[in-house]
């Protein structure tokens, strides 16, 4: 609001979207904003509005890596994105280089289809889709998560309804920004067996999950044909 030498500023908290004008507005969140940071905690829910929905992402830091890693070489028709990887440089020339694998999460197809949603909204007054919170803990620490580690609630994806990893706002540490960048946990051959014993059983569930996101309208449906291509050549399970 204000820096040296001007006075201090203090704003409100929590501070919400006004709901007094006329332009529509979608409030865009990763898990990681809403909590995981250190020395922050989660986020009060700003309430929905006429001119307003607000886009929770459970799964996704507030960069990751297809921001430094994926995305400057994607030109949108690559399945591979979607191959969830580890990864510790937050900057490809490693000029940031975190402790742990940095968070490889759904948030840039769930922001295309952020994009989407309000471009239409402005042209034809098609509302976007209203999406689901990402529930906090009681005592403000953090989100609610699932046996996996996965945070429940928000805007679903194959991420975390058909999970290989678990995916994390927070927990990292390393230099200069780490901590905005979240963390990538791949499961192990154990796990990945027990939840998928075969490739097709892995194919099916993110058949149904990438289904389920293309028709709330929180992927694009040319998006989720490359997440499912990726299923099927996914380097976590033998053929």
């Amino acid at each position: 609001m204000s820096q040296a030498p001007q006075p201090t500023i203090t704003a409100p908290r929590p501070s919400f979207i006004r709901a007094d004008f006329p332009e529509p507005v979608i409030g865009f969140e990763t898990e990681g904003d809403i909590a995981g940071r250190e020395g922050r905690s989660a986020a009060v829910p700003n309430p929905d509005a006429d001119n307003y929905h607000p886009w929770e992402v459970p799964g996704n830091a507030h960069f990751d890596a297809y921001g430094v890693v994926k995305g400057p070489d994607d030109r949108g028709d690559d399945p591979g994105v979607a191959e969830i990887i580890e990864f510790n440089s937050a900057i490809a020339s490693g000029l940031i280089e975190c402790e742990r694998p940095i968070n490889d999460g759904p948030g840039h197809w769930v922001l295309k289809a952020a994009f989407n949603a309000l471009d239409r909204w402005i042209r034809t007054g098609e509302p976007a889709p209203s999406a689901e919170r990402i529930p906090r803990l009681a005592d403000g620490t953090d989100v609610e998560r699932d046996q996996r580690g996965n945070a429940v609630g928000g805007i679903r994806t194959p991420h975390v309804d058909a999970p290989v990893a678990t995916f994390s706002g927070g927990g990292q540490t390393g230099t200069s920004f780490c901590d905005a960048f979240g963390t990538t946990a791949l499961f192990d051959e154990a796990t990945l067996s027990m939840l998928y014993p075969t490739r097709q059983d892995y194919v099916d569930a993110v058949d149904t999950a990438t289904d389920g996101a293309v028709g709330r309208g929180f992927i694009l449906p040319e998006d989720g044909e490359l997440i499912k291509a990726q299923a099927r050549l996914s380097d976590k399970f033998a053929d």
